[in-house]
C-alpha cells in the first residue's frame, strides 16, 4: 500500500509537529507516532472505524490527533489530521 496526502494534511501534519516542537520539544516524538500509525495502517488499512461511507478515522493516542483517510485501490489517501481538541471537519454533505 502507498500513502498520499490531499493538499490539506501534509501541511496539518507538519504544523502540527511544528506547533509541538515550540511548545513542548515533542515534535520528532509526533512524528515518530505518526510513522508508526501510518505502518500500521498500510498493513490493516480497514483496521480503524468508517466515520462515512469509505471513510475511516484513525488515532494518534499519545498526542490526540484524528487522522482521516480513505483507501483507493492500493492507496491510502489521508484527508486531514487534526488534533481531536478542534472540531471535527465536515468532509461529507450533512444529512
Amino acid at each position: 500500500m502507498k500513502v498520499s496526502f490531499n493538499r490539506w494534511a501534509e501541511t496539518e501534519l507538519i504544523s502540527a509537529a511544528r506547533y509541538l516542537d515550540a511548545e513542548r520539544r515533542l515534535g520528532s516524538a509526533f512524528l515518530d507516532e505518526y510513522a508508526a500509525w501510518e505502518k500500521h495502517v498500510k498493513q490493516f488499512p480497514s483496521a480503524f472505524p468508517e466515520i462515512a461511507p469509505g471513510i475511516r478515522c484513525g488515532y494518534l493516542a499519545r498526542f490526540k490527533y484524528h487522522v482521516t483517510y480513505t483507501i483507493r485501490g492500493d492507496v491510502i489517501r489521508i484527508l486531514y489530521v487534526r488534533s481531536a481538541r478542534q472540531a471535527p471537519q465536515r468532509i461529507w454533505p450533512q444529512q
